[in-house]
């Protein structure tokens, strides 16, 4: 009976320790697997047998394979990947904000500003000269197409950022899915196989640090590992189950502001709430939609375009006040004939920098610029003076005068960019110092694998000699009987 219990010893040794060379094996084959946590087999002494002389052992059993990984770091590199998403998201989008400006440039609308204004005040040193009143109508189509062009930009990238949202909610719709798959195959691996979970905790790591490059996400684990996901304050993963989210647009009936929302669907489809992530990239492209490229823009953040807006809409409103008040070269009686300089807005409206242009009143006719105040007097200059004045006036907009406002507005995007650069730098710093703490509790470290190697080879080899010499025992125990 001796022989035969070595030799369950010894297979079970063989067993252990070809076990723990598999691992072993695994990891190193890892090495460069991103999310892959090192794995470890914990071995435990098998239940000992009775004898007379008190108790013998009766070998080794695999109890579990370690996993090392850590909650904390895991969590707080989602988090700070969260962070430098939206970062990224943000200095994005500004970038392209700065260059639908088109500033710093010589024939930018900061330039053609003061090309306008400056072109009165030519116009008022010599009102009947033709080509002075030429020059004012090529400033003034100048800079309606730099507000036109300008406009058009922002609305296209406003655009492009509502189909990076809806492409975005997508795939977070696609994650949450496989979390909840993934859920679902580590409950079951867990009572046909325990230790076979631990491959499937890597791959769903991996899904959630995915997810949270897109929003962030809490996430909590019960008592069988098993994850549940909310978005802010709403739960979106539950158990196996999974919401699906859809992106969408409210109107406001009063103002006609368009924003983008994110909405939880039921099982029918229908909206059942929306969230409103506060991290990650789609936090700030909806914080661009909504603020920053809104050209309706309701709230207090910053919005671009409602400033371009509020400036185009300023200038057309200075402007026609006092041209209103003007004649042309060939008015000769009064009163003046109300040419607006700019087409004025819709009852109810206000200019947009889409909607700046010159007024069919003088487009085409530079001798009905109204330069005079008086009529039949050509030689008056006085309301081209006014307007050449605007351009120096500090009551314009908010203290400033047009070109300051102008340049207001590009030093605070400039700014918020900068804000952006900054983020990206300090959330970088902080990810590479928890990576490294991270990889140094869960990365695979070939020379400590090699001396794993050895040690787990050196015991298959010591359990198959074992293995041997039992073989032998047996075989002169029986030639013995024979």
């Amino acid at each position: 009976m001796a022989g035969f219990s070595s030799l369950e010893i010894a297979k079970r040794a063989l067993s252990a320790q070809r076990y723990g060379l598999d691992v072993t094996s695994n990891n190193i084959a890892n090495v460069n697997t991103p999310g892959f946590a090192r794995k470890q087999v914990v071995m435990t002494e098998t239940t000992p047998q009775p004898i007379n002389q008190g108790f013998l052992g009766t070998g080794v059993v695999v109890d579990r394979i370690k996993t090392f990984r850590e909650e904390f770091h895991d969590r707080e590199i989602r988090n700070t990947m969260s962070r430098q998403a939206a970062y990224s998201a943000d200095d994005r989008t500004l970038a392209r904000i700065e260059t639908a400006f088109g500033e710093p440039t010589e024939f930018g609308l900061d330039f053609s500003i003061n090309k306008f204004f400056s072109s009165f005040e030519s116009l008022s040193n010599e009102p009947e000269n033709m080509i002075r009143r030429q020059e004012v109508l090529n400033a003034a189509g100048t800079l309606a197409e730099n507000f036109n062009n300008i406009g058009q930009n922002l609305q296209n990238l406003r655009r492009e950022t509502k189909n990076t949202i809806t492409n975005s909610v997508d795939t977070v719709n696609q994650l949450l899915q496989n979390v909840a798959s993934l859920n679902r195959e580590i409950t079951i691996s867990q009572i046909t196989d325990p230790n076979s979970s631990s491959a499937l905790i890597d791959q769903r790591i991996q899904r959630l640090e995915e997810l949270s490059k897109l929003t962030n996400v809490t996430v909590n684990f019960d008592d069988k590992n098993i994850a549940s996901i909310s978005i802010g304050g709403h739960n979106v993963v539950n158990d196996v189950r999974a919401v699906t989210l859809r992106s969408g647009e409210n109107v406001d009936a009063l103002t006609g502001e368009v924003t983008a929302v994110i909405s939880m669907l039921d099982a029918q489809g229908n909206p059942v709430g929306t969230i409103q992530p506060s991290g990650g990239e789609l936090s700030a492209l909806l914080k661009h939609y909504n603020v920053t490229l809104d050209d309706r823009d309701s709230s207090s953040g910053y919005s671009a375009f409602r400033e371009l807006n509020s400036i185009a809409d300023t200038l057309v409103t200075r402007i026609n006040a006092l041209s209103v008040t003007g004649y042309g070269l060939d008015d000769s009686t009064a009163p003046p004939p109300a040419r607006n300089f700019f087409t004025p807005a819709a009852p109810g409206e206000s200019i947009t920098a889409l909607t700046f242009n010159v007024s069919s009143d003088i487009s085409g006719n530079a001798r009905n610029i109204p330069m005079s105040a008086a009529p039949g007097e050509p030689g008056n200059n006085e309301i081209a003076r006014r307007i050449a004045r605007v351009g120096q006036d500090d009551n314009f907009l908010n203290g400033m005068n047009p070109a300051q406002s102008y340049g207001k507005l590009l030093t605070k995007v400039a700014s918020i960019g900068q804000e952006a650069v900054n983020g990206i730098k300090t959330s970088d710093l902080v990810f590479t110092q928890l990576n490294a703490q991270r990889e140094s509790v869960i990365g695979v470290n070939l020379d400590e694998e090699a001396m794993n190697l050895i040690r787990f080879q050196k015991g298959f080899e010591a359990a198959a000699r074992v293995v041997n010499i039992t073989n032998e025992l047996l075989g002169t125990l029986i030639n013995l009987g024979r």
